[in-house]
């Protein structure tokens, strides 16, 4: 039986689980999503012991627009206090 996925209120974390990432791509169920992982469609989660799978809201928007020949421009995740001033 195939779960159904929730959308969580509001907004979207940065790092999510199976059941918000497969939410977050608009799939059907979670088996449909990690099927989609499995073949490469979606990046795979990260992983640390003693942690759930996660993966990156980012990652995902990326892979999705890779899918639509769309180039989205990579966020830096540091700024410069340089190109503050």
């Amino acid at each position: 039986m195939a779960r159904p996925v929730s959308y969580p209120l509001g907004s979207w974390p940065l790092e999510m689980r199976a059941e918000t990432a497969a939410a977050f791509c608009d799939e059907p169920s979670v088996e449909a999503f990690r099927a989609k992982v499995d073949r490469g469609i979606y990046s795979r989660p990260r992983t640390e012991r003693g942690c759930l799978p996660k993966w990156h809201r980012e990652r995902l928007s990326q892979d999705i627009a890779r899918r639509h020949g769309l180039v989205m421009p990579s966020l830096p995740l540091a700024e410069s206090i340089e190109g503050l001033i």
